[in-house]
C-alpha cells in the first residue's frame, strides 16, 4: 500500500473513532454487531452532545464533526475500522489532493493494487480492512475526555470482577440458601435437591474464592488511591476491612476454590474447609456480604461519575432502556 492511501485510511479511521466516542458519550449504545445496530431504536437523525449531527442508515451512520463529515458502517461483529473506496473518497472530499491524489480514479487504482498485494483485505460483508492490524470494535471505544481517571465501563477491572465472578457467586449462594432453608424446614431433601445443594455451595465458595483472588490481585487500596477519581477514596476503609477479613481463612478458601475448578483428587480440602470449630461457613457469608456492599458502593460512584462527566452511554439508566426495548421487540 502506498503512503498516500495509508494516510487517508488512517485519518478516516481516526475520525470514525472520534464519531463513535461522541455517539457513546451522547447516550447511543454501541452495538456488538451490524445486525444489533440495524435494530437499535434511536431517531434516524439527531444532534449529539456538542452540536454534531448524525444520520442513522442501514448498518452504519454519518456524523458531521467539527472539521469533517464521516460515513461508516459497523462490521459484522461491531467493527468500526472497516472502509471502502466510496467512503474514503467521500471523507476526503475537496481535500483529496492533499493526500496526493489528483482524481477519484487514482484512489480506486491504488486501492485495487493494495487488495491485490494483500495489504488490504476484503471481509465479505462490503467492508475492507488493513491487513495484519487488530480490528477495533465499537464496544471497545474509549469515550473519556483527557484527565478522566475512571476507566471505560467495559474495561474497568473492578466491574469485570463484579460482573463475571461475584455475580456468579451471588447467584449460587442464593440458590444454596433457598435449598438449605427448605432442608431446615422439612428436615430432608430429595436426592436431586441434595445434589443441587452440593453444587450450589461448592460453586458459591469457588466463585467467592475467585472474587477474593481478584480483589487481592487488583491491589484494591492502591487502585482506589492512585488510579481512580478522588471521590472513590471513601471506599478505602471498606476495602481495608475486606482485606483483613479475607486473611482469616484465605488459604482454606483458595484450596477449596482450586478443588472446585480442577479435578478433585481427594476430600481432604473439603473436609478441612468445613472442619468443626473453624466456623468458615459463617465467615464466608460475612465476607460475601462485605464484598457485595463494597461493589455496590463502587458501582454507585461509577454511575455518579458517568452522569457528572457526560458519559451517557455508560449510565445504567440508558442500558436499562435498551434492555426494555429489546424485551418489547
Amino acid at each position: 500500500m502506498n503512503n498516500q492511501l495509508a494516510r487517508l485510511i488512517l485519518d478516516y479511521q481516526k475520525s470514525v473513532q472520534t464519531a463513535v466516542a461522541l455517539m457513546y458519550r451522547s447516550g447511543i449504545q454501541m452495538p456488538s454487531s451490524c445486525a444489533d445496530w440495524i435494530e437499535t431504536d434511536i431517531p434516524l437523525s439527531g444532534t449529539l452532545d456538542g452540536g454534531a449531527h448524525y444520520i442513522k442508515h442501514g448498518a452504519g451512520c454519518e456524523v458531521s464533526l467539527t472539521a469533517e463529515k464521516v460515513d461508516f458502517d459497523f462490521g459484522k461483529h461491531g467493527e468500526i475500522d472497516g472502509f471502502d473506496v466510496w467512503r474514503l473518497v467521500k471523507y476526503a472530499g475537496v481535500n483529496l489532493v492533499n493526500y496526493g491524489f489528483g482524481a477519484i480514479d487514482e484512489v480506486q487504482d491504488s486501492f485495487e493494487k493494495s487488495v491485490t498485494d494483500g495489504s488490504i483485505v476484503y471481509s465479505g460483508d462490503c467492508l475492507y480492512y488493513t491487513a495484519d492490524v487488530q480490528r477495533l470494535f465499537a464496544v471497545d471505544v474509549d469515550c473519556r475526555v483527557s484527565g478522566d481517571m475512571l476507566p471505560s465501563r467495559d474495561h474497568d477491572p473492578v466491574l469485570t470482577l463484579y460482573a463475571h465472578y461475584f455475580l456468579a457467586a451471588d447467584l449460587m449462594r442464593k440458590n444454596y440458601e433457598k435449598l438449605n432453608s427448605k432442608w431446615s424446614e422439612c428436615g430432608r431433601l430429595s436426592g436431586d435437591n441434595e445434589v443441587k445443594l452440593r453444587i450450589y455451595i461448592s460453586s458459591w465458595l469457588g466463585f467467592l474464592g475467585v472474587t477474593c483472588a481478584g480483589f487481592r490481585d487488583l491491589n484494591m487500596r492502591l487502585l482506589l488511591q492512585s488510579n481512580r477519581p478522588e471521590s472513590f477514596q471513601e471506599l478505602i476503609p471498606i476495602s481495608d476491612g475486606i482485606g483483613r477479613m479475607m486473611k482469616k481463612h484465605s488459604n482454606p478458601l483458595r484450596e477449596f476454590r482450586n478443588n472446585v475448578f480442577h479435578l478433585r483428587k481427594n476430600l481432604d480440602v473439603t473436609r478441612n474447609f468445613f472442619a468443626i470449630g473453624e466456623d468458615r461457613l459463617p465467615w464466608a457469608h460475612e465476607l460475601h456480604e462485605a464484598i457485595a456492599g463494597f461493589l455496590s458502593e463502587y458501582r454507585i460512584l461509577c454511575e455518579v461519575h458517568y452522569v457528572m462527566h457526560g458519559r451517557k452511554g455508560e449510565m445504567d439508566s440508558n442500558r436499562f432502556k435498551k434492555r426494555q426495548k429489546l424485551r418489547r421487540s
